[in-house]
């Protein structure tokens, strides 16, 4: 690499670093004065050191990050909870649309909702194929580690539904959010391979704080590493909230199956 492309390229890495540092420790760890000071120096370099038309594209997650610094992210699913969390999330979504679309008149952020007409047998057979490891997984890995304490599962249909309904919800928005809005501005500036590892790092860390824990960090960003690797496959936002909600759907049984054996005895790893 020439010394003028090198100097071209190191400012974005920089900032990538930043944005990576600021999911992790403000997001993930909770960590305020580490991460608000890794999110206000990671903005300001981007501005100073990269040009413009780059700075401005690379600060929008930053947006996002920080929004999620402070929404109080939980499984709690009391009424208060869900508006305040659902109302941050969405916009921690929106705004970089917004920004993108409206103040510098570009049309970057785009969600590739593409109605499924018929998909080839691969796709489905990856879709059993995740429905099959989330069934010997995620049970295992709720009872090893204990962490399905860290979801309400209280008797009572309307409890249940607002679970089930509130995890599939949070599911969507992972994808439009971290595979389609994140990756999707971060893989114009940086080899795809960089882009969804970033990518990965700041997905896993909003999921450690959500309650997955334990032993979660072996397999949680294999997951989002995937689902990444599947977008830029498929370039498909439909199918890859498809595998999400597969995922998910075992996830919401594999809970009740863990605060309550008796109820769904169906799974042999939990």
């Amino acid at each position: 690499m020439t010394t003028q492309a090198l100097k071209q390229t190191y400012p974005k890495y920089i900032s990538l670093f930043f944005l990576c540092l600021s999911g992790v420790l403000l997001v993930g760890l909770q960590q305020h004065v580490a991460g608000w000071s890794a999110v206000i120096i990671g903005i300001a370099l981007t501005w100073i050191i990269n040009k413009p038309s780059v700075a401005r594209e690379l600060f929008l997650p930053f947006i996002s990050v920080s929004i999620m610094g402070i929404t109080p992210i939980s499984t709690n699913i009391s009424p208060e909870h869900i508006v305040a969390m659902g109302s941050a999330l969405g916009l921690a979504l929106i705004l970089p649309f917004l920004i993108s679309r409206f103040i510098y008149k570009e049309n970057k952020i785009t969600y590739n909702l593409h109605i499924p007409h018929k998909w080839k047998p691969i796709r489905y057979g990856y879709i059993l194929f995740a429905l099959a490891l989330s069934y010997l997984v995620i049970p295992f890995y709720l009872k090893t580690s204990g962490v399905y304490h860290n979801w309400p599962v209280m008797p009572g249909f309307a409890n249940l539904f607002i679970l089930f309904l509130g995890t599939n919800l949070l599911g969507m928005w992972d994808e439009f959010f971290f595979v389609s809005t994140t990756l999707g501005i971060l893989k114009r500036y940086f080899p795809f391979l960089t882009a969804n590892i970033a990518t990965t790092i700041v997905f896993t860390s909003f999921l450690y704080e959500l309650g997955f824990r334990g032993w979660g960090f072996l397999i949680v960003p294999i997951f989002c590493f995937l689902q990444g690797w599947v977008y830029n496959k498929t370039n498909d936002l439909v199918y890859v909230i498809a595998i999400h909600l597969t995922v998910d759907f075992v996830l919401y049984f594999a809970l009740l199956h863990a605060n309550y054996p008796s109820w769904i005895p169906i799974f042999i790893t939990g």
